[in-house]
């Protein structure tokens, strides 16, 4: 790490004799898919400090004057919801061992004190390491608005920039309650200021707070000028102050680009020859062809929403929206109450899969088992006490569900997911349940591939080395045991925080090192910056299209009226087009994209250097009429040969 400040810190540690409590729970941020099915419950310690003697009781002179400051600059007045000028109020966890805490002054900022934390190592959790505001006495009615804007700066890290997850939460187990109220910024060295923004998805007494997760990474930040007010549920939230999305790599000199498109020109194209005889064989020189591309080989796809198979106009148009952008598709197949296991919604996943086939989707089914409790039938958590009956149910349920979903042809089947998190299968069952999972899966259906895939790999700025590491031995337990994985999944859900392409070509380097295809499952952005979505958004399919090792792209969802995060979606309920639904176009149907017209030379043929994937290829006399053929530009090339009478 680099970077330093010559302050005179106030050392933030328990009164002697103090009781620490220990609060348990973790909230949902932008760690996996999981938040739309149900708020997740891992552990986290954190400690309640009292004032250090250091600095006592102390207020910040400058807070008065801050706050007035941002309530000019609203809409309406918000209700404050807790005393930012009191940092020794704030509870932070992980003191000691994994980092330390301490006041600092700050000069020239709208605040005159700072909340240092120096991370000592990156975490195996990034809420190992943690900070909360003062808890809230303040009411709060379900729909409204909870705005906190801080202060922050990263003084030395690991990484290109500081990293930092964050929630808004109860004050206790479930650690939940609040709509967009998690998500993520990388502080730079300068102070900037953050905004957060959650509605209330239930009414408060109190007991409600910020929750900022520091264990991504080896680093030193700095907070201040902190500010939570509550706001009315109709207010107008683009006259509210927002964050921007920034990140190394977004020039657009970037070294990175020049090389992308060098790759993607090697990896993702091929020559495709068209010859022209006529009936005797001869070469036709000056003949018109037309080699228009009508599908990529690269998979581009989504998530598919339960209205894919409903009726109406919107509908209808989220089914003509899928065909035109994308060629894949991952459709539903969670084993739950709310899932699997109720007829109503198995029958909903049966149609999603046949429509899929009937229009020719590349398909992946989503999940045969997510290994923990909470995702699974309430039933089967009754099994807990007797493992040999558990590892049987599950088991069964593999059977089942890949035996019932082989006629259509799913290209790929997620066998399990999120592993790191999800631990109570193995926990109770041992490692090796996982091997049988896919052993029975490639038992019932071994023409699909089968894959793993994890969250919290290519996000949080990219500082998830211990996340990879963890992946990374989970894929080798399974190749040791004979059930190599076929594809190696990460999911993508990405807050502010964004993981700037140099570094995610980095990790992707890593995990191609298997030897086997690797596919981003399920993308998104969470944002209220629809252009800096869009430039990421850019950047981010184009490095991942760039590796050589890669085959697929998914996103979760792309229509804000069915979207698990809306402000992800990339087409708005009415239907227009946002600019990250704009870049996709852009990219998968026109950059990437080959449609030339020419003609022979006198050798009767014409070269064309273009994108892998099916095409119809069009020739004609100049005043004649085209005869048409289809072929599929795989590599290295192909030639396809037109007879003209």
């Amino acid at each position: 790490m680099t970077g330093c400040l010559a302050t005179g810190p106030a050392i933030i540690e328990p009164a002697r004799g103090t009781q620490v409590r220990r609060y348990r729970g973790k909230p949902m941020t932008d760690y996996s898919e999981g938040f739309w099915i149900a708020r997740r419950l891992l552990a986290a310690s954190l400690f309640a400090l009292p004032a250090s003697p250091l600095c006592a009781a102390e207020t910040d002179a400058n807070d008065g004057a801050h706050l007035e400051a941002i309530q000019r600059d609203l809409p309406i007045r918000g209700v404050p919801i807790f005393d930012g000028s009191r940092l020794d109020g704030f509870r932070l966890g992980g003191q000691g061992r994994e980092a330390s805490f301490s006041i600092v002054p700050v000069p020239d900022q709208p605040f005159a004190r700072a909340l240092r934390v120096q991370v000592h190592r990156q975490t195996r959790n990034p809420w190992d390491v943690q900070i909360q505001t003062p808890p809230t006495q303040e009411p709060l009615r379900k729909g409204e608005r909870l705005l906190v804007l801080l202060h922050a700066r990263c003084v030395a890290s690991t990484g290109p920039q500081g990293s930092v997850s964050t929630a808004l939460q109860s004050s206790g187990p479930p650690w939940s309650g609040f709509d967009g109220g998690t998500g993520g910024f990388a502080p730079s060295q300068r102070w900037t200021r953050f905004v957060l923004l959650g509605s209330a998805e239930r009414d408060f007494a109190g007991g409600y707070e910020l929750a900022l997760h520091l264990g991504n990474q080896a680093q030193t930040l700095e907070f201040g000028g902190f500010v939570g007010l509550k706001l009315p549920a109709d207010v107008d939230l683009s006259r509210l102050p927002a964050n921007a999305i920034h990140y190394p790599g977004e020039e657009a000199d970037a070294p990175w680009r020049a090389a992308a498109r060098d790759r993607i020109e090697r990896h993702r194209k091929g020559n495709l020859t068209v010859r022209v005889l006529d009936t005797s064989g001869r070469p036709i020189p000056d003949a018109r062809v037309r080699v228009r591309m009508t599908r990529h080989a690269y998979g581009f796809g989504t998530f598919l929403e339960p209205l894919t198979v409903g009726t109406g106009p919107d509908a209808d148009r989220l089914r003509e929206w899928t065909l035109r952008l994308f060629n894949r598709c991952t459709t539903p197949i969670y084993w739950a109450d709310w899932g699997w296991a109720d007829p109503t919604v198995r029958a909903r996943y049966h149609a999603m899969a046949r429509w899929a086939q009937e229009n020719r989707l590349q398909t992946r089914g989503h999940v045969i088992i997510y290994p923990a409790f909470r995702f699974m039938p309430a039933a089967v958590r009754s099994l807990e006490r007797d493992p040999a009956a558990l590892r049987k149910r599950v088991a069964d349920q593999v059977v089942e569900t890949v035996r019932a979903t082989r006629p259509y042809d799913f290209r790929d089947y997620d066998v399990t997911n999120e592993l790191r998190d999800c631990t109570d299968l193995h926990r109770l069952c041992g490692k090796d349940i996982v091997v049988e999972w896919f052993r029975l899966a490639r038992e019932q259906n071994p023409v699909s591939r089968m894959a793993l895939n994890e969250n919290t790999i290519l996000t949080h700025g990219g500082a998830t080395e211990v996340q990879q590491d963890l992946y990374e031995a989970w894929l080798r337990y399974l190749a040791d045991h004979g059930q190599a994985v076929d594809v190696i999944g990460f999911q993508g859900h990405f807050d502010e925080n964004v993981t700037d392409p140099e570094r995610v070509l980095r990790i992707l380097d890593r995990f191609a090192r298997f030897g086997k295809p690797l596919h981003v499952t399920e993308f998104d952005i969470f944002t209220r910056d629809e252009e800096g979505q869009g430039r990421y958004t850019r950047d981010f399919l184009t490095a991942v299209f760039s590796h050589p090792a890669t085959e697929a792209f998914t996103c979760w969802g792309f229509w804000e009226g069915e979207m698990w995060r809306p402000p992800g979606a990339m087409l708005r309920k009415d239907w227009t087009l946002k600019p990250n639904g704009r870049a996709w176009i852009d990219l998968v149907l026109k950059t990437w994209w080959t449609d030339v017209t020419g003609a022979t030379g006198p050798d009767g043929t014409l070269t064309t250097r273009a994108f892998l994937g099916d095409y119809e290829i069009a020739v004609s006399r100049p005043a004649g009429t085209p005869t048409t053929r289809s072929a599929t530009l795989a590599p290295p090339g192909c030639t396809v040969t037109v007879s003209l009478h």
